[in-house]
């Protein structure tokens, strides 16, 4: 069986951070549990010529950054060579959906992977900023380039919602995440032919040690919560954290991603900059930037509770991470968030709903028997959803069927 990937993604002989982790996890379970399938990669870098690579066994090919979909001659010629029984597309924001491998290779079977849904972000493009709030958010990076204004967010995203729909119209065979994102594809293709794949999660949280009530830092309020834009729920969380250390005093926040300076930063950042300053926490939140595996795994064991206060989200590989390592987490009722926990095992609030929240946050703060039992009820129910040989399973009989 041989699978030709086209991804954002570039395969290394390293761990990955960052987005996408989940496709180099699926390629490492799948050379695992079933090295019979043969896997090539093709991704593009900031690179000037075509590089072919030999990847722990695995042909991929990188392409310049300034491929596009016209470039019908580059992906005929790796497909004439590599010969692939199916050709999988991992998600629809990239211009990979857009090649018309109808004409270049009309005989081969194209799985379109879902990853999440432009469409579902526009709609909550402006989270719970107020209109004066937004106004604010015009800063002098988006006086500069216009293009990273929330409006100027706005106008491409309602772009890339056309081409999205457009995408999703024209495959015949999709993949899945959840049960959330499947009813959005049927909305717009019930003649798709769907299959449910699952989540892989990086190599080191499966052999990573699980939280203890012993081992973490009472008090403390881990996030990656982006603070550069609204729909990952930052202005939310910092409400919810302002009404914690009213209760809770001693109470600290940490907060991983990437971290904006200078003219690089957005009137959004400078917002929440200035609500932190406003309410005097800048002593009890700390951002700790980007994080690689082994340093958020480390966050992740010494956190008292894990927030994720995202309006919307395909799947939320953190609550994976965070619920298979037991940390006790809490998150909004949201996108398909919710499919990653049942209510005994992740604490849910409302979206935009800081007061609540908060609420929940406190809850785990406080009693470290309830804590505990959240998180021996998160591990349990994200090391059956997340079994890697189950996900390895998974994927192999989804190529299997398509080939039949």
């Amino acid at each position: 069986m041989r699978i030709l990937w086209f991804s954002n993604i570039r395969l290394t002989d390293i761990s990955m951070n960052g987005s996408g982790t989940w496709i180099s996890g699926m390629n490492d379970l799948l050379s695992v549990y079933y090295p019979n399938i043969q896997i090539a990669n093709v991704t593009i870098s900031n690179i000037k010529t075509i590089l072919k690579e030999n990847i722990k066994g695995r042909h991929q090919w990188v392409l310049p950054d300034n491929t596009t979909s016209d470039n019908v001659e580059v992906f005929s010629q790796i497909i004439q060579f590599y010969k692939p029984d199916i050709i999988h597309i991992w998600g629809t924001e990239f211009f990979w959906a857009a090649i018309p491998f109808d004409i270049i290779s009309p005989t081969i079977p194209i799985v379109l992977d879902m990853q999440g849904f432009y469409s579902s972000v526009v709609d909550v493009l402006f989270g719970d900023l107020t209109i004066s709030e937004r106004i604010k958010c015009f800063g002098l990076k988006e006086i500069l380039r216009p293009r990273s204004s929330l409006l100027g967010t706005l106008t491409r995203l309602k772009k890339a919602v056309k081409r999205e729909e457009e995408v999703i119209r024209k495959y015949k065979i999709i993949s899945v995440q959840s049960n959330w994102v499947k009813e959005n594809v049927t909305l717009l293709n019930r003649g798709a032919i769907i299959y449910q794949t699952k989540i892989a999660l990086r190599p080191q949280f499966f052999y990573s040690k699980k939280w203890s009530k012993d081992t973490m830092e009472p008090y403390t309020i881990f996030s990656t919560a982006s603070l550069i834009e609204p729909t990952k729920g930052s202005y939310t969380l910092l409400k919810a954290f302002c009404e914690v250390k009213r209760i809770i005093p001693q109470a600290k926040l940490l907060i991983a991603g990437a971290v904006q300076s200078g003219l690089r930063k957005s009137g959004y950042m400078r917002v929440m900059e200035n609500y932190i300053k406003k309410n005097n926490l800048s002593d009890s939140i700390t951002l700790l930037g980007a994080l690689d595996t082994e340093n958020l795994i480390k966050v992740y064991l010494r956190s008292n509770v894990f927030v994720n206060p995202s309006y919307v989200e395909s799947y939320s590989l953190i609550i994976a991470e965070s619920t298979y390592l037991g940390v006790p987490t809490v998150a909004t009722f949201a996108g398909a968030m919710s499919e990653l926990g049942d209510s005994n095992s992740v604490l849910y609030f409302p979206k935009y709903d800081y007061r609540s929240c908060a609420s929940k946050i406190i809850s785990i703060l406080t009693n470290s028997e309830f804590s505990e039992q959240l998180s021996r009820n998160a591990c349990s129910f994200s090391e059956n959803k997340h079994n890697p040989e189950e996900v390895a399973r998974t994927q192999y009989l989804i190529y299997n069927s398509i080939i039949k």
